[in-house]
């Protein structure tokens, strides 16, 4: 009867060795929510990464803000399964629709058109109004992912569901994963 209080602790021991694991899973992932638009800019000013994403926004109707969060959070290990990931991916899409695409619109309008400084300073604040927009949409994405886990591979599964071939969705994710190692020490991690 000697072993009982041992195998118990040892049950226990592993239990919270889980639970702090758990842990850790949850406060990274809340670090990795809360800088995630900050690490995207940088991301996003990769070498070759702006002209990249614009040809994918151009041919395939890529939104850029999820494709660079999703490549993000799989460089930095997080996950959320299918029907969590459409669910991301509708809510996002509706702040899309209702400012960001209104917003380019008028940008992409506006610039050929500006005529005196009046309006290049107008073209300006829409210019940053639409930045602005995609941050929001990307907190809006960062808030509903906050909570979820499942499998990573989220940037690829994305282009899937927007039906980018699968050997151009396969360089993108390439070039992605490549560029987001070197910013991804954006995310300030606790030492374990």
């Amino acid at each position: 009867m000697e072993k009982a209080p041992d195998a118990f602790e040892e049950k226990t021991v592993a239990s919270d060795n889980a639970r702090s694991e758990q842990d850790t899973g949850a406060a990274r992932r809340t670090v990795f929510c809360a800088n995630v638009f900050d690490v995207m800019v940088r991301l996003y000013g990769e070498p070759g990464i702006a002209s990249l994403c614009l040809e994918a926004q151009t041919t395939y109707a890529v939104d850029v803000p999820s494709l660079l969060f999703f490549a993000l959070a799989d460089s930095d290990g997080h996950g959320a399964d299918d029907g969590e990931m459409r669910r991301l991916l509708e809510r996002a899409g509706e702040w899309r629709s209702l400012f960001v695409l209104p917003l380019r619109h008028l940008r992409l309008t506006l610039r050929q058109g500006r005529r005196n400084t009046a309006e290049i300073e107008f073209y300006e604040k829409i210019k940053a109004a639409e930045l602005e927009a995609e941050r929001l949409q990307v907190r809006r994405l960062a808030d509903d992912f906050l909570p979820l886990e499942g499998p990573s591979g989220l940037a690829a599964r994305y282009l899937e569901t927007i039906s980018v071939p699968e050997s151009e969705a396969g360089t993108l994710v390439g070039q992605l994963r490549d560029a987001a190692k070197a910013v991804s020490r954006g995310f300030p991690h606790h030492a374990h």
